[in-house]
């Protein structure tokens, strides 16, 4: 993502002549934030899933006598 990214900031900086160019690396630069974002959004969920299954399971276990209280 951060070569993706200074790749595209590395064409805007040399002044491309046209606008199709600018708007390509414009566009270009837009989906990799948004791939980054998304990527972020779902690693974020996939910890709260980990981090709730882990509570569950304690949470069974303890009460069922696995583990002593409190652990």
């Amino acid at each position: 993502m951060v070569a993706e990214w200074l790749a595209c900031w590395t064409l805007a900086q040399k002044g491309l002549g046209s606008n199709h160019s600018r708007d390509t690396v414009a566009y270009s630069l837009r989906q990799a934030v948004h791939t980054h974002r998304a990527s972020a959004h779902q690693a974020a969920k996939l910890v709260a899933v980990l981090l709730r299954i882990a509570s569950v399971t304690a949470g069974l276990a303890e009460s069922n006598g696995s583990l002593p209280l409190g652990l």
